[in-house]
């Protein structure tokens, strides 16, 4: 009798810890991806037509670079070395900053300065993928007990 109880007990804690996993984000193409990511922008920025295509152009074409990058990474077999990974950390930082540079070409004055603010909020939280969902692209102080989000 105890054995069943013992094995139920494990079945419902096993079921329970399976329940409170967070769900898996849904594949989504590289289209969708940069409709996702032009979509947060227009909310944050309020974009115009021309700006959210030239928009979607930058970030298509960022896509499609990365794309042609992707199969000799995937060929890799041994894990990099540090010095191949701080060379990658820096390439990344700075393909990543001339795309913000494009896309701040496009903005208006104040439209960039928001950026700029985003831009900021989202080193820190990493994209809001530790917090609310899309909590980078919202006024969200007091949602979290980080210093940069605080009233002073």
């Amino acid at each position: 009798m105890k054995k069943i109880v013992l094995v139920l007990t494990v079945a419902l804690l096993g079921t329970i810890v399976m329940n409170a996993q967070p769900p898996r984000r849904p594949d989504m193409s590289p289209e969708q991806m940069v409709e996702k990511r032009v979509e947060r922008l227009d909310k944050a920025l309020s974009l115009t037509a021309e700006q959210k295509a030239a928009i979607t152009k930058i970030y298509s074409d960022d896509m499609q670079a990365k794309a042609k990058e992707r199969p000799a990474k995937k060929e890799r077999v041994a894990k990099p070395d540090e010095e191949t990974m701080k060379a990658n950390r820096e390439q990344f930082k700075a393909h990543r900053e001339a795309v913000n540079a494009q896309i701040e070409a496009v903005l208006t004055p104040e439209q960039a300065a928001k950026f700029a603010e985003i831009k900021k909020h989202e080193g820190r939280h990493g994209r809001g993928h530790r917090g609310p969902k899309d909590a980078v692209m919202r006024n969200h102080a007091g949602d979290h007990k980080g210093s940069c989000c605080e009233k002073k």
